[in-house]
């Protein structure tokens, strides 16, 4: 691996938020940390009050594996609050920042692509990641896919390539990379903290949208060396149709992406065509919203602190449900109706 004569050879630091109930997640997690084949300089865990400890997770072989091992131990505060603390908590020497949440993992390649990247000058990393148990990747069927591999290749850094695309292509679709798949140089927002303000989808997208625009050089890896774990607790995992929290998530993505509308640098705008684009998909969840309220209303759930969370979110999503409501109600009645007719 050949280095920029500008930057030292990475030292990347790992942040692990860690809230669950099952055992031996936090232990696979750590474990394919210690077998990467570019060994981090530091990994931060920070237990956010779970229920199962986090040291109750850590062997003496792994600490031995991980000589830069911390773990930090906080009330509950959510998966922002867990990760402000471990950045926090990360050495003046480290250089670099990567994330992995506790329910995930890597393959043993991911850091050294990272650090390839670096070391070839990028500011920002992220990788393809695939789900546990599915044999397909994140970009199969992405938008961006053909773009993606279309992109120019690094010299000095197999399997390494260069975004040159813009930002917001990144995000517009859909954001085409996960959280445990980045990797980022820690000098370009050296203040960089995750909001608390979003509670289930959208804290991310934020910081990474703040890195992104400032960053000048933007590199992936189309190896899904990234594996998002099916178990264990996880805020969007568990904020699914059918759950009163899927009210909050819906709530977040909407914030998220008003976010991104009202953000418009100069070097960087949103076309008319991602404005359009991303208007549409607010629409498409204050639908989604209406119809997750009232599926839940109808079995009886009290979703009013849900629903509150959801209009301060989005003011005019009461509004949209106000527009919406008389078709949803008409196609109901002209529904029965069909059926009806076809009956008799």
């Amino acid at each position: 691996m050949s280095f920029s004569p500008e930057r030292h050879p990475p030292r990347i630091g790992v942040v692990i938020p860690y809230f669950q109930r099952e055992s031996r997640l936090l232990h696979r997690a750590l474990s394919s940390v210690a077998a990467q084949e570019y060994s981090p300089a530091q990994v931060v865990v920070v237990d956010d009050g779970s229920p199962r400890p986090a040291v109750d997770e850590i062997t003496p072989e792994l600490r031995a594996a991980l000589c830069g091992l911390t773990v930090i131990r906080q009330s509950n505060q959510g998966v922002a609050a867990a990760r402000n603390a471990g950045l926090k908590a990360l050495s003046d020497d480290v250089s670099d920042v990567a994330l992995l949440d506790s329910d995930d993992c890597w393959e043993s390649s991911h850091l050294r692509n990272a650090a390839a990247a670096l070391a070839a000058g990028a500011d920002f990393f992220f990788a393809n990641a695939r789900n546990e148990g599915d044999a397909t990747d994140w970009l199969c069927g992405h938008p961006l896919r053909d773009q993606l591999r279309n992109s120019t290749a690094v010299p000095g850094a197999p399997g390494v390539v260069r975004w040159c695309g813009g930002v917001p292509a990144l995000f517009v679709d859909g954001c085409v990379f996960a959280t445990p798949a980045t990797v980022f140089r820690r000098a370009i927002m050296p203040e960089l903290r995750f909001p608390m303000s979003f509670r289930r989808a959208g804290e991310d997208q934020v910081a990474f949208w703040n890195l992104l625009i400032r960053s000048a050089v933007i590199m992936y890896c189309a190896e899904p060396t990234v594996v998002i774990g099916n178990r264990g607790l996880g805020t969007f995992r568990n904020s699914m149709y059918g759950s009163a929290a899927h009210l909050v998530r819906l709530g977040d993505e909407i914030r998220w992406r008003r976010y991104m509308m009202r953000y418009d640098p100069l070097d960087n705008p949103l076309t008319t065509a991602d404005r359009r684009r991303v208007q549409c998909a607010i629409t498409a969840r204050r639908i989604a919203a209406l119809h997750s309220a009232l599926h839940l209303l109808r079995r009886g759930r009290n979703v009013f602190n849900e629903i509150v969370y959801l209009f301060r979110s989005d003011p005019l999503c009461a509004a949209s449900w106000c527009a919406e409501l008389p078709r949803l109600l008409y196609r109901k009645i002209a529904g029965s109706r069909d059926r009806r007719d076809a009956r008799s």
